[in-house]
């Protein structure tokens, strides 16, 4: 097979998130060792190397909604999030596109897919590792919101 080609992935399911539906706030935590290779290799380089996941643990997104939203409504609403991405210890202000869906009481969904480019973080991909790094990430984002009650 030609290794120049090959696709890497990671995933996590262990994000946190918080929506201010009354000032449309989004602020995201993701623990950089949830993230699970399907390459053991690539992972290890990924938190010791890449990321240096011991030194700098979290990525963290903290944006607006730019769109006024109401939250009372059913829809699908295409959403632009207005803030700072920190990943490496580097944050880098972004605008991010996505969709919010409210339906019906249930939890308010949302998802988006963003490239990142590893240079913008102060990321070095060493020429050692033998597998083609892209300069650029594809990170897709799904997320249900849980509304919390105060008690």
């Amino acid at each position: 097979k030609d290794q120049d080609h090959k696709d890497y992935a990671a995933a996590t399911k262990e994000g946190t998130g918080v929506l201010r539906v009354e000032t449309s706030e989004v602020a995201f935590l993701v623990q950089m060792k949830t993230f699970h290779f399907n390459n053991a290799l690539l992972e290890e380089h990924f938190n010791e190397n890449y990321m240096e996941s011991d030194k700098i643990p979290y990525s963290t997104l903290d944006a607006v909604i730019k769109e006024k939203i109401d939250f009372s409504k059913d829809g699908v609403y295409d959403v632009t999030l207005v803030g700072t991405l920190d990943l490496h210890g580097v944050k880098v202000p972004r605008e991010i596109k996505g969709k919010l869906t409210v339906k019906g009481g249930a939890p308010v969904s949302a998802s988006s897919d963003f490239m990142v480019k590893l240079a913008d973080h102060k990321i070095k991909i060493p020429s050692v590792v033998g597998v083609n790094i892209a300069e650029e990430l594809k990170v897709d984002v799904a997320f249900d919101f849980v509304k919390y009650e105060k008690k």
